[in-house]
């Protein structure tokens, strides 16, 4: 039981610390939510259960609870607009400083868009686009099916378009 809590801390700490960070955009609560998490896949490994943890199933589990975490923690405070996406920045943007500054800018727009997002398009949107995960890993990440993933992504990818959409490059 240890042993596969250890897997599992050190396999998935930066994707579920990173989730974190992209759903309330700070360190301290982000820090605080992946934690907490891990609390609770410790008491859930220790109940009695008809069945077993698995790595893959604990990861998807890890990323719904996480993803609640920090929804509960957004409800009790203010909405920011600190969103680390600086690391979505091309190599080739640092040559220039005039296309850093552009790079910086639309990083800018996009994470204020982003912020703008109702939940579960916010969450799908971080998951399927900037984390790179498969479809069916976020679907089983938000207990959905994959159409209905495929729905919601394709309906939080049109709601992006439109803020986007008055923004001159």
């Amino acid at each position: 039981m240890q042993r596969l809590f250890r897997t599992l801390v050190d396999q998935y700490q930066q994707l579920i610390y990173s989730q974190a960070m992209f759903v309330v955009a700070d360190k301290s609560d982000a820090e605080d939510a992946t934690q907490e998490a891990y609390e609770r896949l410790w008491a859930a490994m220790n109940k009695p259960r008809d069945k077993q943890f698995d790595v893959e199933s604990a990861k998807a589990w890890l990323l719904h609870v996480v993803r609640n975490i920090c929804i509960d923690k957004l409800r009790r405070r203010k909405p920011s607009s600190d969103i680390e996406l600086d690391q979505f920045e091309s190599e080739s943007a640092h040559s220039k400083p005039v296309t850093q500054l552009m790079s910086k800018q639309l990083s800018s727009w996009l994470r204020v868009s982003i912020e703008r997002l109702k939940e579960p398009y916010r969450s799908l949107i971080i998951l399927a686009d900037l984390q790179q995960r498969s479809i069916k890993e976020v679907a089983r990440s938000l207990d959905l099916n994959e159409n209905q993933a495929k729905v919601y992504i394709h309906r939080g990818r049109k709601q992006l378009r439109d803020f986007l959409q008055d923004i001159e490059l």
